[in-house]
């Protein structure tokens, strides 16, 4: 095989792995009950709406104007879909069927009409490697004060949790271990006080594109757990805050607002 034919070849192979990496941001997942049509079709609305913040980087997609009539007929976007019994394992109660049983629910949407509708929205897709973000978390709950690192002994719940906001937005984040935390003297109760040079020291050790500062406190008044977040290494210092929500909630204010603050301007 000649030289120029190889490198057709690889040039071919790397385009067509490009172009499956970048389906995955017209992907989007529900939980519905059972599979059949009557639950399918009036989730697809909901699943146009995930697979269009992914797309554009933009958690706050539905408050476009023009969003609702779109989703109301984004059953003609849907390319594919596909079911995964979330009890599956498990034997199916006589009583039960598969009518009641949950469900998630994959739709993949068509990449020209879905590139399309963002038009409409006055959005871009995103597409192409989305940046690294690191995260720095001062976690106070009824019990503790710490840091979430990925080796920590508390907060796995938390990491499972960061870890499907992530997969919703596309964006990889990286938890420093506690060893890395230590290295640029992080600890509870000083985050407020980190230095820009610190944190481009954690940035550096983690492999990081960006870092994502936050706290999240357990507030018994709302009841539910507040959460401040800030991007202090970008060019705006943006920050941005949630409250009253659980901590699924709060995570997906963390990556989504991350997300819109990160995306080319241009979107």
């Amino acid at each position: 095989m000649n030289a120029t034919l190889l490198t057709l070849v690889a040039w071919f192979a790397f385009s067509s792995l490009a172009h499956a990496d970048d389906d995955v941001l017209y992907r989007s997942s529900v939980i519905v009950t059972g599979d059949r049509e009557e639950t399918r079709v009036p989730a697809v609305p909901q699943g146009f709406e995930l697979a269009a913040q992914k797309l554009t980087g933009n958690p706050d997609i539905a408050q476009n104007p023009v969003f609702a009539s779109l989703a109301i007929r984004a059953t003609a976007m849907v390319w594919s879909y596909t079911y995964h019994d979330r009890m599956f394992g498990f034997p199916i109660h006589d009583e039960q069927g598969t009518r009641d049983r949950p469900f998630d629910l994959t739709f993949q949407f068509d990449r020209r009409r879905m590139d399309d509708a963002m038009a409409a929205l006055g959005e871009k897709p995103w597409l192409g490697p989305r940046p690294k973000l690191g995260i720095v978390l001062e976690v106070t709950d009824m019990a503790r004060r710490y840091m979430l690192a990925a080796d920590g002994a508390h907060g796995s719940d938390l990491r499972a949790s960061f870890a499907d906001a992530s997969a919703r937005f596309s964006i990889p984040v990286i938890f420093a271990k506690e060893a890395d935390l230590a290295a640029a003297a992080i600890a509870p109760g000083r985050i407020d006080e980190l230095s820009a040079e610190k944190l481009m020291t954690l940035k550096s050790r983690l492999g990081a594109d960006a870092i994502l500062v936050g706290r999240l406190d357990w507030e018994t008044n709302e009841p539910g757990w507040h959460a401040t977040w800030r991007l202090p290494l970008s060019a705006k210092d943006a920050s941005w805050a949630i409250a009253g929500v659980n901590f699924d909630a709060a995570f997906r204010a963390a990556v989504g607002g991350a997300a819109k603050r990160l995306r080319p301007t241009s979107n």
